[in-house]
């Protein structure tokens, strides 16, 4: 008797291959990563927070705003890309307070959603 082959076209999730990282490694930005467009907690690694920390400038020390500015930009990447994660470069312009000279710092950053959480370091933190 022969039988006939049936194609089902019905979207399915689609399963996670890697666990979801949870340590002490990475720190929840979920507040200010609300305000770009995440609807998922938002984690940053550890490492990413003490370089962004390191790189804010003397005189406008504002550490939310060059997360801002890089929660933006993940946002953006992420919403362009058709994998649940993206690479990208974050460029930091800075003027040195004492000699006034402008040095540029560049870092290339992964995010990555996974099970409703986004993870946001850099590539070797994965």
């Amino acid at each position: 008797m022969p039988t006939q082959l049936t194609l089902d076209f019905t979207l399915r999730p689609r399963s996670q291959g890697q666990p979801i990282i949870q340590n002490e490694s990475w720190l929840d930005e979920s507040d200010i990563a609300h305000g770009v467009g995440f609807t998922d907690t938002v984690q940053v690694s550890v490492a990413l927070n003490d370089a962004l920390i390191h790189q804010q400038n003397e005189r406008n020390s504002n550490y939310d705003q060059i997360l801002y500015d890089v929660l933006w930009l993940a946002h953006f990447k992420l919403s362009l890309a058709i994998l649940p994660c993206a690479t990208f470069n974050f460029i930091i312009e800075q003027k040195d307070r004492r000699t006034e000279d402008a040095s540029v710092v560049c870092l290339r950053l992964r995010v990555e959603t996974q099970n409703h959480i986004v993870l946001l370091a850099f590539l070797e933190d994965f």
